[in-house]
């Protein structure tokens, strides 16, 4: 027994540092949409050694025919005194200017009394799309490499072609009458504006069709990274969970003793945390879950040591179980990372996968009871939760290659590591005395086995 729990232990170990190298969502530094606008031009310039405050930014956006965007806007500067430096240092300005607007080429600059005008140039502002559309994700995240933050300036207007009106506004958005003028005072919804032909009497049809042409062939990209790891998940589980359900003297060995292994695979995960919260960089906060996983096994291992509630476990409180093994695990990672001070988007980002891990444990009793169909889909659907947060077909992906894939195979290998334990002590609980048909039998074990 010993021996046994020693290897349990290193596979939590090797598990858990896999775990934590695991994909994560990553983002670029958020930026406003106009970059040389306000509070951001104000950073440029300190970083160019200028102070500068600027009063009032306003920003507008002329789009060609060709789907070209020029940019003009207009800094009113607080300061004289640093307004004179920018005129008179053109070299000055030219740096600051060219740094401001970074995916847009410099035209040009000049200072007015206290007004700065900076002019910028960027090709790909739109795109040509069905019936002689422009389309432009200027103004959203979907597409690019981009993370937008508010709209930087006080006011900004973008300016359709000529012979063209705006079809699809930003939500919020307030648009002329003649339609050619869409005006932006603030920037909390995200999507894809169009411009279609003023003489077209299918607008409306037209900008849905251009966004739609877009969305569509990359929703099976979205979908392939849903399911895909989804059906990886179960159909590990289900071999862990069939050998399980197949090895009575292993689940019989580890229900006698279920307890101990809970409780010292979960010292070994707290102890790892800690020590990669506390000296390893690389690792970071985002050791902080395990640190979580390991204190709520701790505590399941310590109350099924008793052997009345090993006795009274069912498929539905295991359930029950599982989802306040969720709650305590992610309350006692975020309660670590306030301690460790990493409390970062990265490390929330880490707790959905929670569900994932704790699902195993009644879908290793299902197992138990020789239920292989529920075992499986239970494993399905706790993994499909923990994958909701991420998942959304308003922001499909461009494409899943293999080195993508690849990393989701590794990352649902790793997931399914770390939870074996819970689903082996899951499936040594079906066969404790008195367990009930919560997971009824579906065939693959002789029903009188299953009471």
């Amino acid at each position: 027994m010993t021996r046994a729990l020693h290897l349990v232990a290193c596979a939590l170990v090797v598990s858990s540092l896999f775990a934590v190298v695991a994909p994560g969502s990553a983002a670029p530094p958020p930026r406003p949409l106009c970059d040389a606008c306000g509070e951001s031009f104000e950073e440029t310039a300190e970083a160019h050694d200028l102070s500068v405050a600027v009063e009032r930014s306003t920003a507008t956006v002329s789009v060609a025919r060709n789907g070209t965007a020029t940019w003009v806007v207009r800094n009113r500067l607080a300061d004289a005194g640093s307004a004179a430096t920018l005129r008179e240092d053109d070299a000055l300005r030219t740096e600051i200017a060219e740094r401001a607007m970074w995916d847009a080429e410099f035209v040009g600059a000049n200072v007015s009394e206290r007004v700065l005008t900076l002019r910028y140039r960027e090709p790909e502002f739109a795109e040509e799309s069905v019936g002689g559309t422009l389309r432009s994700g200027e103004f959203t995240d979907a597409y690019g490499y981009r993370n937008l933050h508010g709209l930087g300036a006080d006011r900004l207007v973008v300016v359709a072609p000529e012979e063209m009106v705006i079809g699809k506004p930003v939500g919020g958005a307030t648009v002329s009458e003649d339609g050619r003028r869409m005006v932006l005072t603030s920037f909390e919804e995200r999507g894809f504006v169009t411009f279609v032909p003023r003489a077209s009497a299918f607008g409306p049809l037209l900008s849905l069709l251009a966004v739609g042409t877009l969305v569509a062939p990359r929703v099976g990209g979205t979908l392939v990274v849903a399911l895909f790891p989804t059906a990886l998940f179960g159909l590990l589980v289900g071999v862990v969970g069939a050998f399980a359900s197949r090895s009575p003297r292993l689940t019989a060995r580890v229900g006698e003793s279920a307890g101990i292994v809970l409780v010292a695979g979960g010292l070994v995960l707290t102890g790892g945390a800690l020590v990669a919260g506390g000296g390893l960089s690389l690792l970071g906060g985002s050791a902080a879950p395990l640190f979580g996983v390991g204190a709520t096994a701790v505590v399941f291992g310590a109350l099924l040591r008793r052997p009345d509630l090993r006795a009274r476990a069912t498929y539905r409180r295991l359930v029950a179980v599982g989802a306040v093994g969720v709650a305590l695990a992610a309350g006692t990672t975020l309660a670590g990372a306030l301690a460790f001070d990493q409390l970062t988007y990265s490390l929330l980002s880490s707790l959905p996968p929670l569900v994932a891990v704790f699902a195993l444990f009644p879908a290793g009793y299902a197992f138990g009871r020789g239920n292989r169909r529920l075992g499986v889909a239970t494993a399905a659907v706790g993994f499909a939760l923990s994958a909701l947060p991420f998942a959304s077909l308003l922001s499909p992906t461009r494409g899943v290659g293999p080195f993508a894939v690849a990393l989701l195979a590794a990352y649902v290998g790793v997931l399914a590591g770390v939870g074996t334990p819970l689903l082996v002590v899951g499936a040594s609980l079906a066969e404790s005395p008195g367990g009930d048909a919560g997971a009824p039998p579906d065939g693959d074990r002789p029903a009188a086995a299953m009471e």
